[in-house]
């Protein structure tokens, strides 16, 4: 069979044009989803990286955070002890003041007398020796001799004295045992005590 003599030369360029646009087209689809995927993976890429540096940069920042916290909360402690020691101090400063102002009234030999009665019943010994400092010497010594008629006891004073703010120090004749009563140890065991009301106070105070 012969050509079909109605197609034309014009209408063979159609084709062709027609042909060559569709597949132009066609590529550039192909190329516009592969663009647009190749952009979605940059993309994730890009999103996954700003996510690790995100997360990297929380983590830092939450480091710091500890650790400022941490820096802070002992700071805290620190100048909270400072300020328990330094109200102890002063309570014990203004005692020890205290003490020293009555040193010659009658109220002070009082207490002499009343801390070697007390080392007496706590030793239980016929014998004692009485040790205290060279500012108490005197009374205790009219102490001891009192005591040792009223109490049936040999109450010895130690010439010797010790380096104490006041008070006694009592131990049986053998020195097996001993009985501490000056203000030294008093004021130490008090000072204990105040810590542990200081150490009330402010925590109330913090709340």
């Amino acid at each position: 069979m012969g050509p079909d003599l109605s197609v034309t030369l014009e209408s063979l360029i159609e084709e062709v044009v027609k042909e060559a646009l569709a597949e132009y087209e066609a590529r550039i689809e192909e190329a516009r989803k592969r663009i647009l995927s190749e952009l979605e993976a940059e993309k994730e890429s890009v999103m996954q990286e700003l996510r690790r540096g995100l997360e990297a940069v929380r983590r830092e920042v939450e480091a710091e955070r500890r650790r400022r916290m941490s820096q802070v909360e002992a700071e805290v402690r620190r100048e909270y002890l400072d300020t328990l020691e330094a109200l102890v101090k002063r309570a014990v400063s203004n005692a020890v003041d205290r003490i020293r102002s009555i040193k010659e009234s009658q109220t002070y030999r009082d207490f002499l007398r009343r801390s070697i009665e007390e080392a007496i019943e706590a030793l239980g010994s016929e014998e004692v020796v009485v040790e205290t400092c060279s500012e108490d010497l005197k009374a205790v010594k009219s102490i001891a001799s009192e005591l040792s008629k009223e109490r049936n006891v040999k109450v010895k004073v130690s010439s010797k004295t010790i380096d104490v703010i006041g008070g006694v120090k009592v131990s049986r004749a053998d020195g097996t045992m001993v009985y501490d009563a000056t203000i030294d140890y008093r004021l130490s065991r008090l000072s204990d005590q105040l810590r542990t009301v200081v150490v009330k106070h402010l925590v109330a105070e913090d709340r």
